[in-house]
């Protein structure tokens, strides 16, 4: 049969589309399943276990995430008789993006009282970026920021109460001192009268027990703004325990930075003499220490304030 040569030429062109067609079908299904084989490698359980699709799997395993950790928040609202509010979905909505993807037991208790405490109508959490930073953090880096927190809670604590306590017995402390100042400064004023020098060794005792009552007095002044002076001092995280680029994380979230201390430490010198209108050249050294330290920001200690059971 004889074919014309234009026809000939167009059935090579259907049969090279057809062949193309093929071979792209063929290549993409090998595609998918050698994507299919890796992500099963990625996700647990294993997607043949549910017999779902790779983005059914992926979306099942976060959903299931958000359900274990609202049930978690729900829980901690009862327990804590928490007043529920609503709160913006621009707040929510992210907050449920990060969350599902975690699937750690002792994290998800963390995520879940994040919520609770979002949802407090007694409280005021409305920092959009606390899930966020949740989300970029690992299980070590939490409880080191979380062990840094309680350790500076506790230490405020005992401050704060030895505070309360030295500012209460302060005015009776002050009034005693005061009495006995003012009792020592009448006898040395009788010496005086009784025309006996000021340098009389009997009046000696006198004024230098008084010179320590007068600065107990100052002593005093300076014992509150000390203890005050310690209660706002930062928390340091010890970094013994934990990786370099771990502290990098916690200082990129801004949950910590690093401070810098300077002393200086001075050195005498002897200048030799000379005679009158020469000069003379001195060689000494200043030596110059400085310290670092890694400490938690306000942003870390409201965060993990947030990511912390209420208190009583």
């Amino acid at each position: 049969m004889h074919i014309p040569l234009h026809e000939k030429a167009l059935l090579m062109t259907d049969e090279k589309k057809s062949t193309k067609i093929d071979i792209s079908s063929t290549a993409i299904e090998k595609g998918i399943e050698v994507a299919k084989d890796f992500a099963e490698k990625l996700v647990l359980p294993s997607i043949e276990e549910l017999g779902l699709l790779v983005r059914d799997q992926i979306s099942y395993w976060r959903f299931n995430n958000q359900v274990k950790i609202l049930t978690k928040a729900k829980l901690a609202c009862e327990k804590n008789n928490i007043s529920i509010k609503a709160i913006s979905p621009k707040l929510l909505c992210p907050y449920l993006e990060c969350a599902s993807l975690e699937d750690d037991p002792e994290i998800q208790e963390n995520w879940a009282t994040l919520l609770s405490n979002m949802v407090d109508s007694q409280q005021n959490i409305q920092n959009h970026v606390f899930p966020y930073i949740l989300s970029q953090l690992s299980k070590d880096e939490f409880k080191l920021l979380e062990s840094v927190f309680r350790a500076k809670r506790q230490r405020v604590a005992e401050l704060t109460q030895d505070l309360n306590r030295f500012q209460e017995s302060r005015p009776s402390i002050e009034r005693q001192l005061q009495e006995k100042g003012a009792a020592l400064k009448k006898k040395i004023d009788e010496l005086n009268s009784e025309g006996l020098n000021k340098y009389n060794s009997e009046a000696w005792p006198l004024r230098s027990q008084l010179r320590d009552i007068n600065q107990e007095l100052s002593l005093l002044k300076y014992k509150e703004s000390s203890i005050k002076r310690k209660i706002s001092a930062p928390e340091t995280i010890p970094e013994q325990n934990i990786k370099e680029f771990e502290i990098a994380n916690i200082i990129r979230l801004g949950l910590a930075k690093v401070v810098y201390e300077a002393s200086a430490g001075t050195h005498s010198i002897e200048i030799p003499g000379g005679e009158p209108d020469s000069y003379r050249s001195v060689d000494f050294d200043i030596q110059i220490d400085t310290e670092t330290q890694t400490i938690l920001t306000e942003l870390g200690e409201l965060f993990v304030e947030a990511c912390s059971e209420k208190q009583p």
